[in-house]
């Protein structure tokens, strides 16, 4: 059995703001209560953590994880990557053997540039306790394995940075990270699937200038087709009960802590 957590169902502020602005969001439904997004995998005892939110230490304690065997980043914004320093208590429980990070060239070395200390190839480190982080440049369309997971990173665009998508075990699981475009080479790609559970950006209903909208991700839907659909990173203009009651019934609204067993 696979196990899918969503630990953040929000986008860039968090519902609500730093500011307790909830936008369109009921506050009394709890559901509408997100944190950054970011979602954790886990079969025969491998554990894959996708990005690395700056909520990353509460949302790991709240589901009770203490062992990631793997971190993939899609981007490196702030909303997805703030969180990296938390992975100090991983590597401990890991007794300081490292703990791989994978994501594509640019993306490895804009981490390096932040955040420099965290890889345990640093020199010059004045800091007793960090991550002890191993860098994995990953390509997109090659395949490779964590544990018994087999994973082919895809490319999407639209956004202002390149951002990376996740095939996880031929279709069980696809992640698409924040995008507006889905290049046509990713798009054939995904038709070509049976997927189990599709996970997307939902950040809000109306398409923005680097994001996709519910019009488009309904649309890519129907092209791709997918056996279940989560929407998550929603903003305060994605009230829960009203995108659920917009979507068709194999199609959900994510929420913090949301689980589902494939």
């Amino acid at each position: 059995m696979t196990k899918v957590i969503i630990l953040g169902s929000g986008a860039a502020s968090g519902v609500p703001s730093i500011t307790g602005n909830w936008g369109v969001c009921n506050p009394h439904n709890p559901k509408n209560n997100r944190r950054r997004a970011g979602i954790y995998i886990e079969e025969n005892n491998t554990g894959i953590l996708i990005d690395t939110s700056c909520e990353l230490r509460q949302q790991l304690l709240d589901n009770k994880i203490k062992t990631v065997d793997g971190v993939l980043y899609t981007h490196t914004h702030g909303d997805h990557l703030l969180g990296i320093n938390d992975l100090r208590g991983i590597t401990k429980e890991m007794h300081h053997k490292g703990l791989n990070i994978y994501a594509i060239d640019a993306q490895i070395n804009d981490i390096r540039k932040h955040f420099p200390y965290v890889f345990m190839d640093a020199t010059d480190v004045q800091i007793t306790h960090r991550p002890e982080l191993i860098a994995n440049v990953i390509n997109y369309n090659e395949k490779f394995k964590i544990g018994s997971f087999e994973i082919m990173p895809l490319e999407f665009q639209g956004h202002p940075v390149v951002t990376t998508g996740y095939d996880i075990d031929n279709g069980k699981v696809v992640i698409i990270p924040d995008y507006k475009v889905i290049p046509e080479h990713t798009l054939e790609y995904l038709c070509g699937l049976e997927i189990n559970l599709l996970i997307m950006p939902l950040t809000s209903v109306k398409a923005r200038e680097y994001h996709a909208g519910m019009s488009e991700n309904l649309k890519y839907i129907d092209k791709i087709g997918a056996k279940q659909v989560v929407f998550t990173h929603m903003s305060g203009s994605c009230d829960y009960d009203e995108v659920e009651k917009m979507t068709p019934e194999n199609i959900h609204p994510a929420y913090d802590n949301m689980m589902i067993e494939i």
